[in-house]
């Protein structure tokens, strides 16, 4: 008995301890609404066996408790916010300079460090020495890589007319994932086996799953469980197809006489981190690890902005209309013509459909930054560091406070000039804003943009599925619960 009292109150202490010790996260109970959810767990276990809810969940607490909300995900709070005063302060922040380590640790662990996962000051000193591969002159030698791949594509939507509606999600992804590879290591990459024979684009949409779980599902992180659940192999597997095909052109351009001159392709992603290892200012696994990555990010968000674009033009058969009148003006003929830049620039309204599409359906629908030291809000409630703080831009992009009482309505005119004008500029983040913005947005609306103009010019394209029925799933990227089917009719 003397020996279970004394480790009764051994144990009493250290929760006693335990508690005290994580008073100033318990502070912000008192400053921040939220639900509570279950002891220890918090509102985890809701989250992670209401997946597929997980969007709802947060819009009903955001609608619920305000548009700043604490949440406890387990033993951690996390502050949600769909405020664009809040997010102002935000990413404009140096204290919230780094991404939460709750993504970043399961995309390090899969890819390898990148831009996307370094922080603070080496997360500033990677974007100045990238910022090269994302300017003007290196994106527009692109058109040609662009122009190619959608006329591939293009191949594929033929064979489609007259065959009822499609589901072109995977179409569409492995051409945003071809633009990619190619623009991100070289036009090379056409002759590799495994990257014709999708084995590449498979295995990065494994990883991308498995990272998903790793941060829904923390559990999986450790090798043990995610050996027991059959992950591991498959982590595996997947890591040894992209690291061998990305390795093997990193090994070739090594070994090879360094190319010098202005032409922009040699600020191409690859080519700008291999002389940077030259130099001797990033290691090997980094050159590799910023080639995986920028390919991750750059397949998957153009390709859903191309895929949503077209189901929501589909369902709104007057905006498409618009839209095929003004690149009539541009492109009289229809067929397998070039886009230049200055075609880009004259879709204005197109752009505007591209801008109403990331409103309504974000690529990335939450982007969550972390506190690097204490944190005061203009409120006056200091966030200690080590804090999560979710900026959900789904929610962001739907909030009627800014939006109007049609903020769930798809309408173009709200990008109108004087609509954006009249607008809190912090209302509308589909690249975030600030410190930390995406490096490659003007990278992703001209590739989105281009595809969108060949694909409207030479298809009218029609679907049975209603706006209204649209369902989110909330995922790393926009996962939409059912995709709708779409129609394909050819235009002259």
């Amino acid at each position: 008995m003397v020996t279970f009292g004394l480790l009764l109150t051994v144990g009493l202490f250290f929760w006693i301890y335990f508690l005290w010790s994580r008073r100033r996260l318990y502070k912000l109970l008192l400053k921040l609404p939220g639900p509570l959810g279950l002891p220890i767990l918090g509102i985890a276990l809701e989250y992670i066996v209401f997946n597929k809810l997980r969007m709802r969940l947060r819009s009903k607490y955001l609608d619920k408790y305000g548009s700043t909300v604490l949440m406890w995900m387990g033993p951690m709070p996390m502050i949600i916010t769909r405020d664009p005063n809040v997010i102002k302060e935000v990413v404009l922040s140096s204290e919230c300079i780094n991404r939460s380590s709750q993504v970043t640790g399961p995309v390090a662990g899969s890819f390898g460090h990148g831009l996307f996962s370094l922080e603070a000051q080496r997360w500033m000193e990677r974007r100045k020495q990238l910022n090269p591969a994302f300017k003007h002159t290196t994106l527009t030698s692109f058109l040609p890589i662009f122009n190619a791949e959608v006329n591939t594509l293009m191949g594929i939507l033929d064979s489609y007319i007259g065959q009822g509606e499609k589901r072109i999600r995977h179409d569409i992804i492995k051409w945003s994932f071809r633009v990619a590879t190619q623009t991100t290591v070289g036009t090379d990459v056409q002759q590799d086996k495994a990257f014709q024979d999708d084995t590449i684009l498979k295995s990065y949409e494994w990883l991308m799953n498995i990272i998903t779980v790793d941060v829904i599902a923390t559990v999986t992180r450790n090798k043990l469980v995610s050996r027991l659940v059959g992950l591991e192999a498959r982590r595996a597997e997947s890591l040894a197809n992209i690291n061998g095909f990305i390795s093997q052109i990193i090994e070739k351009k090594l070994s090879s006489k360094p190319e010098s001159g202005d032409q922009p392709e040699l600020n191409s992603v690859i080519n700008r981190s291999i002389e940077l290892h030259r130099k001797g200012e990033m290691p090997l696994d980094e050159v590799r690890g910023e080639c995986c990555l920028m390919v991750a990010a750059a397949f998957e968000t153009s390709g859903l902005t191309v895929c949503h674009a077209l189901a929501l033009l589909a369902m709104f058969p007057e905006y498409q209309q618009t839209v095929y009148e003004e690149l009539k003006d541009i492109f009289p003929n229809a067929g397998k013509f070039d886009i230049t830049y200055e075609d880009i620039q004259k879709m204005v309204y197109l752009e505007r459909v591209v801008y109403e599409t990331l409103r309504l359906i974000p690529s990335i629908p939450l982007a969550p930054r972390e506190t690097i030291q204490d944190f005061r809000l203009s409120s006056g409630v200091v966030i200690p560091k080590g804090v999560s703080i979710g900026i959900d831009i789904f929610s962001t992009h739907r909030n009627k406070e800014y939006w109007g009482p049609d903020a769930e309505n798809f309408n173009p005119d709200n990008f109108l000039p004087d609509n954006v004008r009249d607008r809190h500029p912090y209302a509308y983040i589909p690249f975030t804003k600030g410190k930390r913005n995406c490096i490659g947005w003007q990278y992703a609306l001209m590739s989105s943009k281009l595809a969108l103009a060949k694909i409207l010019r030479n298809y009218r394209v029609s679907s049975t599925f209603r706006y209204e029925d649209l369902d989110f799933v909330d995922n790393i990227g926009m996962v939409l619960a059912q995709e709708p089917g779409v129609s394909f009719h050819r235009r002259t």
